[in-house]
């Protein structure tokens, strides 16, 4: 099934008896305040304790249904729906063993004991196509709980712990680029993705290829603060540098009297001192903003080979290409984006006819005689071309 399709399901699609529910455990901590956590056992069976001490027997896997009632839920700390999805997604020991998928659920958990404003999630034990057990879990608001949903209530205690450290570092980075700190989101995405690398069991469930995506985010991000800092130099640049105008008028005047050539000399001379200082200045901030293209155009490019499938990627890769004005190779990955979604046509079309005018524009002025370092800077600080 579709983790992205919205699955309709009632308690029925089970195949339990809801009426043996009752609450088996509770657990959470938070600032020392226990939280419940209300998890009800929908049916048992005694291949649970074929894998209480890990090993999945052959055949076994769980589907988890996690609800969208909370979706628009913007509370700090509280993790969204598609949130919790990529948590259990990513701690499967293996590929297929956790199926998860977007669910709206006909029955809404019970005010009394669903307080917490995390979301409802069911788990369906199979064996093929046959239904071994469920839980219905309550309040699934951190990668914490996700954790230990999987390891003590679907028991899978071979799920390594770092898992669990890094999709939250993850998550943590994407409230950090949200929040729009993208230095501050780019160190927690290179600890994730330290976290991912590690030569530990189950890192291959881990969603490496996201987190880069996300890191090539927060790079265009800080290239885009680069870029607006280095606008207002070459601004301020401009409204001190003299105009051909006022240096004919100066010449002019110098030429006239020249007992002011030597006044009119020293002053233009001391404005130059300045002005080099400025130009340092532009050249540094435009080098820091190339240097964060390159580092986020380099991450999209390795995202499409960890996620070849993924239209996102692709497109996120002819983002930062186009950035850094490879403007034919951004199309090239554009199109590949459109053929994996054709849902995108409209916002794809558009990007790469502007890339195509864009390139011509750049061929243009190479011709008239620009070189390659004054075109990338008029490029960068222009507001568009």
């Amino acid at each position: 099934m579709n983790s992205r399709a919205v699955v309709y399901i009632w308690i029925a699609a089970f195949g339990v008896c809801a009426s043996t529910s009752c609450v088996v455990a509770a657990f959470g901590q938070n600032g020392g305040r226990r939280q419940h956590h209300d998890v009800h056992k929908l049916s048992s069976s005694a291949v649970n304790s074929n894998i209480s001490n890990g090993n999945i027997p052959s055949g076994i896997s769980w589907e988890v249904f996690v609800s969208h009632a909370n979706k628009s839920n913007k509370d700090k700390g509280v993790l969204t729906a598609s949130s919790v999805m990529e948590s259990f997604s990513s701690f499967s020991p293996s590929p297929g063993v956790i199926k998860v998928n977007a669910a709206i659920f006909n029955k809404q958990p019970n005010k009394a004991i669903g307080k917490g404003k995390g979301h409802l999630v069911r788990c369906i034990q199979k064996k093929d196509d046959l239904t071994l057990s469920a839980i219905e879990i309550n309040n699934v608001d951190s990668v914490d709980k996700v954790y230990r949903i999987v390891t003590e209530h679907m028991r899978l205690t071979n799920v390594n712990p770092k898992a669990c450290d890094c999709m939250k570092t993850y998550f943590e980075g994407n409230g950090s680029l949200e929040e729009g700190d993208p230095s501050k989101a780019i160190t927690l995405y290179n600890q994730a993705l330290s976290l991912a690398d590690r030569r530990t069991r189950q890192t291959s469930q881990l969603p490496k290829g996201a987190i880069l995506m996300k890191r090539a985010r927060a790079y265009l991000q800080r290239a885009a603060n680069h870029r607006k800092i280095l606008r207002s130099l070459v601004k301020d640049l401009t409204d001190t540098v003299p105009s051909a105008s006022t240096m004919k008028i100066l010449y002019q005047t110098a030429s006239s009297h020249p007992e002011l050539s030597a006044s009119i000399f020293q002053r233009l001379a001391g404005d130059s001192k300045v002005n080099q200082g400025k130009f340092r200045q532009i050249r540094y901030r435009h080098d820091m903003h190339e240097f964060a293209l390159l580092h986020a155009t380099q991450d999209s490019l390795q995202a499409t080979k960890l996620l070849p499938q993924s239209a996102n990627a692709w497109f996120v890769a002819g983002e930062c290409l186009a950035e850094l004005r490879k403007l034919n190779e951004s199309n090239q990955y554009y199109v590949r984006a459109l053929a994996l979604d054709p849902s995108m046509k409209d916002v794809l079309t558009g990007l790469i006819e502007k890339n195509k005018l864009s390139q011509e524009f750049m061929d243009k002025a190479r011709a008239s005689g620009f070189s390659g370092d004054t075109l990338r800077l008029a490029v960068d600080v222009a507001a568009s071309y």
